[in-house]
């Protein structure tokens, strides 16, 4: 007897693989849609539109963790609530990834960036050995690491090259984003709070940072493949 459920590990459904795969595609959007619908039916709609639009903003480079949560708790938002919304899509990214990376690897545009992703993950796994051997908690440290290119999505890429199994990659991916989640919420809680810096200040801070690392990595990624393609 096959089993029944839409396992980590992409069990069948109702016998059916057809049914599996329309789940697998469909679940993780219905997880988003609930979070949605749960905030709709608990916070003014000034509010609801708030958290709505970070939670799309996340999806855009260079937003993160570091930029989002002091931008909610400087609008006002509960820092919990910001923290556990962008944990939440986190993991329903890495839900996502784990059931349906053999077809995204297919599809244009999104393929080529997967590949890109696993090229460096190469390079990660080459650098920092230490990630292998601690398996779950390397992982997990790595999702956590406060740095541009280190959430869920290359996580899920960089566990699944180290062939970890699904379940310890969902694991890891929610232990660190969680963790990211909340060290970040509460600093930035405890600078406005009890030093009244004005967050803003902090947000504007941090995305300037994180644009001259991206266009410095840009260009050095560049000159790197030119130089290997001279060679």
């Amino acid at each position: 007897m096959k089993p029944l459920g839409c396992t980590l590990s992409g069990g069948l459904v109702f016998f059916s693989p057809v049914i599996n795969r329309v789940l697998r595609l469909t679940i993780p959007f219905l997880l988003g849609i609930g979070m949605i619908l749960f905030y709709y039916s608990i916070y003014d709609y000034n509010t609801f539109l708030q958290l709505t639009s970070l939670a799309f903003l996340y999806f855009i480079p260079p937003a993160g963790k570091e930029s989002l949560i002091p931008a909610a708790i400087a609008m006002g938002l509960p820092w919990l609530t910001i923290c556990a919304t962008l944990t939440f899509i986190d993991i329903i990214s890495c839900l996502f990834m784990l059931w349906n990376f053999e077809i995204l690897v297919l599809i244009p545009f999104i393929g080529p960036k997967l590949i890109q992703f696993m090229r460096r993950g190469n390079d990660v796994l080459a650098k920092h050995a230490w990630l292998e051997r601690l398996y779950l908690v390397g992982l997990a440290l790595f999702v956590f690491l406060p740095l541009q290119g280190t959430g869920a999505v290359s996580g899920t890429v960089l566990g699944k090259m180290a062939g970890m199994p699904p379940l310890e990659i969902f694991c890891a991916i929610s232990i660190g984003s969680a963790l990211h989640s909340l060290v970040i919420g509460l600093s930035a809680y405890a600078l406005n709070k009890y030093l009244g810096l004005n967050l803003w200040y902090l947000v504007v801070f941090i995305l300037a940072i994180i644009v001259v690392i991206s266009v410095g990595s840009y260009f050095w990624y560049r000159n790197v493949e030119t130089t290997c393609s001279q060679e």
